[in-house]
This record gives C-alpha cells, sequence and structure tokens, in this order.
C-alpha cells in the first residue's frame, strides 16, 4: 500500500470510529459507487493531491496534501456531521477546510447529494537524493536554506491572511495568503521560532517542522 493510499486510510479509521456502528463508505469513483448503499450513511471521496514542498528528518522527504471530501447522508446526516467534525478536530495532523477558503465549484463538484466538509491530509514521501551534488550548486550555508510551507490559522482553524511571518533562523519574511498559507527561508533545525504580526499585534510562536506544512495558531 503507498503512502497516499495510508493515510487515507487512517482518516477513514478515524471517520468509521466517530459514527460507529454506522459505516463510511470510500467513492472511488467507479460506475458501482455512484449510489451510496444505505447502511453507509457517511462517503469519502478524494478532491486533489497537491505537492506543498520538502522537508528533512531522518533524510529528504516529499511533502503532499490530498484534499477529501466527506458527506454525509440520510436522517442522521446532522448528528453524524457533529461527531465527525469533533473526530477531525481531536486529530491534529488533518485540518478542515473552512468556509471561504475554497473556490465554490470545489465544494460543490464534490459533495452534492447530503452535507459535508473538506479535510486536508498531510502526506510525506521519503526519497534518495543523487549522491553528487549539481556541479553548480551554490557555495555556501545549505542549513540556512530550507524553505518551509505552511498556515496560519486562528483558534476556529480558520486561515489568516495578510499577516507578517518571519522566521528568526532567516533574513527573509512573508506574508500569507487569502486562505493563511505562506513560505519562508529558515533553517535545517526541526523546532522554528517565528515572528507573527496580525493587524499591528506581533507575537513570537514556535512550531516544530518534523512535518510540512507547518501550523502557526494564533490564538
Amino acid at each position: 500500500m503507498g503512502h497516499v493510499q495510508s493515510s487515507l486510510s487512517d482518516l477513514l479509521g478515524v471517520l468509521s470510529n466517530a459514527v460507529a456502528p454506522q459505516h463510511v463508505r470510500f467513492d472511488d469513483g467507479s460506475p458501482t459507487a455512484v449510489v451510496p448503499p444505505p447502511d453507509a450513511p457517511v462517503t469519502v471521496r478524494a478532491v486533489t493531491l497537491n505537492r506543498v514542498g520538502r522537508s528533512r528528518r531522518d533524510g529528504p522527504a516529499l511533502d503532499l496534501e490530498l484534499k477529501v471530501a466527506v458527506e454525509c447522508h440520510g436522517p442522521e446526516q446532522l448528528d453524524n456531521m457533529e461527531q465527525l467534525l469533533l473526530a477531525v478536530e481531536l486529530h491534529g495532523q488533518y485540518s478542515v477546510v473552512s468556509n471561504g477558503e475554497f473556490r465554490p465549484a470545489e465544494y460543490d463538484g464534490a459533495i452534492g447529494q447530503g452535507l459535508g466538509f473538506l479535510v486536508c491530509i498531510p502526506v510525506s514521501l521519503r526519497f534518495e537524493e543523487p549522491s553528487d551534488p549539481p556541479a553548480q550548486a551554490a557555495v555556501g550555508n545549505a542549513a540556512a536554506g530550507r524553505r518551509i510551507r505552511g498556515r496560519l490559522v486562528d483558534g476556529h482553524n480558520k486561515g489568516i491572511s495578510d499577516a507578517y511571518i518571519h522566521a528568526h533562523s532567516s533574513a527573509t519574511a512573508a506574508v500569507s495568503d487569502a486562505t493563511g498559507h505562506f513560505e519562508v527561508l529558515a533553517s535545517a533545525d526541526d523546532i522554528q521560532h517565528f515572528a507573527v504580526a496580525v493587524d499591528g499585534t506581533e507575537r513570537e510562536v514556535s512550531a516544530s517542522t518534523r512535518r510540512l506544512p507547518v501550523v502557526l495558531r494564533w490564538v
């Protein structure tokens, strides 16, 4: 089983436990999966799989983000939605895409038969770099050249836009986009310290970068 499929299976397990004894069904898009069976009031669909960056822990890793749609059907859909949202919130590696952070067409295309929400799943793929560096590689401090992708969120996991984010290990800074995402240059240290300014108020925020994208919380 691949890393992406394994990460998806882990989320399906979390969702299944939240609504047990009811069932959660993964819709892979095949013709036989169009109509949800009566014993599966929750349907999960893959929406996008995007590259969000690279990181280095025990070795180089490609950081991906799998976005899935969770849709509830039937008379218990409100109760199921409540339990599913709570379950996702309690597992910090997942993040729910808040209202206003996705295109309407993206939501409508993934959720059409009931209530639902979108969830982002981080996936890390390790790989081996060539043993010989490129001949034209610049000579310098490689530890200060790692790019960190992240997202600044408030207490409700909603992205904060137009925020100033500066990693203390680098001279560069960034401004978060409309969904709170940003990218800064930093050192190779696992723990990074950031100066974050929102609407003129500045705070110090520290976070582990072992898993990317890193999530900075403004609370």
